[in-house]
């Protein structure tokens, strides 16, 4: 049904003195109270229609009144719903209703009616509206204090917005979101050009150490395809969950790159080929040198000669109509790196750098995947876990400075929440869309914005 709200705005001006300045400065000022009346309007319009349906059952049929007047039968110890939709209007109650909504605090008078068939009281407003009998919030409210604790701290959050809530109702909403069951959807291999994982420490309750542990697909197009997140959960774990949302059985030729993590050394080592970071590599070599006893500068010349050896660009286009010679450039190179990473593996063990031998004898198996996948399918793969890196940078930024004290379902939940916001925005906006329920049964528009 159709109707019209008629706002009437008064403003006077200082002729030839006001700015556009100040003029947009009032009105937003305006905008939340005046988003709050038109709000209301709304409601008390909406709940005249409904009890009017419920009421002038002789006018209104029963398709009229579908959905319309659902309440608990009076005095029904199991609880269930009445069947009867005639009710007689009995005013309203005493207290107006307090909701937080994201223009601010709405006080509303709340309507009751009378069932005719069961007697029972209720308010068929709020029933129609999806209010539960406690409720004191609306889910616009949740989404907008969820998207700012994704960006600041709760204090930041409630100083610098003038929210109403307090840190403990910001926090509850955090835990109490079910983001944790949400994007367990399958992901198709056939987009995805690598797999990466790795963890970082994170400061737990009472003091506790955790450890906060992410898995992402890189797409073909570079992009972040976020496949979980996870606090204190065993590497194992993890890799079984991952699977499941990978469900083609058959291995991919695919790349799995990590950083050297302990327990990463076979995860998903059935289903993608192991690769370690490029840039990590040489950096760990440079510990595994310092470690034999050798200083920075008599370690350099070696870290500098492993960077040169796996730095092996690959041509860039189609690697089916690619020159042959082209490809044989790459293969040759590959090979030559691979045997004098061997001959270096051999002098160190020869000048007694024991750690720094079996570092990179573990580290060559590892480092010249991307080659070797493209050598054989023609698809170029990530070699590093920059892009991993920087995930965790944009979690780390944000969740290092607000998770002191937390458990591991806030943690888990608002590190998946700043993941999926900031790299999968097409999914969170539908997301809330669902959450919210917007299913385009309200639609409202501007008619006319005139001067009188």
């Amino acid at each position: 049904m159709e109707q019209e709200i008629h706002i009437t705005l008064r403003f006077n001006l200082a002729i030839g003195k006001v700015g556009l300045n100040e003029i947009i400065y009032r009105l937003k000022e305006l905008r939340d109270s005046l988003m709050l009346r038109i709000l209301e309007q709304i409601l008390i319009g909406y709940d005249d229609l409904i009890s009017e349906r419920l009421s002038q059952t002789k006018i209104y049929p029963s398709k009229a009144r579908k959905g319309l007047g659902r309440h608990l039968r009076k005095g029904d110890p199991e609880g269930r719903f009445c069947r009867g939709r005639k009710a007689r209007r009995k005013g309203y109650r005493k207290y107006t209703r307090k909701i937080s909504t994201v223009f601010g605090a709405l006080k509303l008078r709340i309507r009751t009616v009378e069932c005719f068939k069961c007697g029972a009281r209720y308010s068929p407003l709020l029933s129609a509206l999806q209010i539960g009998q406690y409720s004191r919030k609306e889910m616009n409210f949740e989404h907008e204090i969820v998207e700012a604790v994704i960006d600041t701290n709760y204090r930041r959050l409630i100083d610098g917005r003038s929210i109403d809530i307090s840190l403990g109702g910001i926090h509850n909403i955090v835990v109490g979101s079910d983001i944790d069951k949400t994007f367990q959807e399958p992901v198709s291999v056939d987009d995805l050009s690598g797999i990466a994982a790795d963890g970082t420490g994170v400061n737990e309750h009472r003091g506790r150490k955790g450890e906060l542990r992410n898995v992402i697909g890189i797409t073909k197009a570079g992009r972040v395809e976020p496949l979980g997140c996870f606090t204190n959960t065993t590497w194992p774990e993890i890799e079984r969950i991952v699977k499941e949302r990978i469900k083609e059985a058959e291995p991919y030729n695919i790349p799995f790159i990590y950083d050297g993590e302990p327990g990463l050394d076979d995860f998903l080592a059935d289903v993608a080929e192991g690769q370690r970071c490029t840039w990590h590599g040489p950096r760990g070599l440079y510990h595994a040198l310092w470690e034999d006893g050798l200083k920075k500068k008599d370690s350099q010349p070696e870290t500098d000669k492993i960077k040169q050896l796996i730095g092996i660009e690959l041509p860039e286009g189609d690697f089916e109509i690619l020159k042959e010679e082209d490809k044989h450039q790459v293969k040759v190179k590959y090979e030559s790196s691979k045997s004098e990473i061997k001959e270096l593996i051999k002098t160190f063990y020869e000048k007694g750098y024991t750690r720094g031998a079996s570092y990179l004898g573990k580290l060559s198996d590892r480092l010249f995947t991307n080659i070797e996948l493209w050598l054989k399918t023609g698809v170029i793969a990530p070699k590093t876990i920059s892009l991993l890196e920087r995930v965790f940078r944009e979690i780390g930024r944000r969740l290092k400075r607000i998770a002191w004290g937390w458990s591991d379902k806030a943690v888990t939940n608002i590190s998946k929440m700043i993941m999926i916001r900031q790299y999968s925005r097409d999914k969170w906006e539908e997301y809330w869309k669902e959450k919210l329920g917007i299913k385009g049964y309200f639609n409202i528009q501007i008619e006319a914005v005139e001067l009188s």
